[in-house]
């Protein structure tokens, strides 16, 4: 290509071109635009189909987010998932999380038995999005007792 397309002012490296007949298919397509602009366009590109299905058809959780690494040698069994969840409901924002080395399904943060089944193992990354008026201070607090190790040390 001799001339570089250009949109707003950046380079356009890709084009999707979709054929509809109803509108169907606009909830999709605006979580495949959050994607690319959160930079996780990679992330789908690399998953599995199963995973993809599940970016794909996640629902859209607008807000803070911040993504933490679980050093916990045996990952989020009972003990420090409860630890989590704890600190989470201290707060009144919505808290969601995602295991980003998982299936990539989401969860509600405040609820023991959906954050255990995310399926967490030590090493695994978790993206936490908070919308609220305190989402920065349930962020903020949440890191700090992932970086505490969840009631089991560091």
């Amino acid at each position: 290509v001799q001339n570089e397309f250009v949109e707003e002012g950046k380079p356009v490296k890709g084009l999707l071109l979709v054929a509809a007949c109803n509108q169907a298919h606009v909830a999709s397509l605006n979580l495949l635009a959050h994607l690319i602009s959160k930079q996780k366009i990679a992330e789908l590109l690399a998953s599995s189909e199963d995973k993809v299905r599940v970016l794909l058809t996640e629902p859209l959780i607008e807000g803070e987010s911040q993504v933490f690494t679980i050093h916990n040698p045996h990952g989020l069994h009972a003990r420090p998932s409860a630890m989590l969840v704890n600190v989470a409901k201290q707060f009144n924002s919505n808290i969601h999380v995602v295991n980003l080395d998982g299936e990539g399904k989401g969860a509600n943060a405040k609820s023991l038995m959906k954050v255990i089944t995310l399926g967490v193992k030590c090493g695994h990354r978790l993206e936490f999005t908070a919308q609220g008026d305190d989402a920065d201070k349930a962020l903020q607090a949440i890191g700090k007792a992932i970086e505490d190790g969840l009631g089991e040390g560091k």
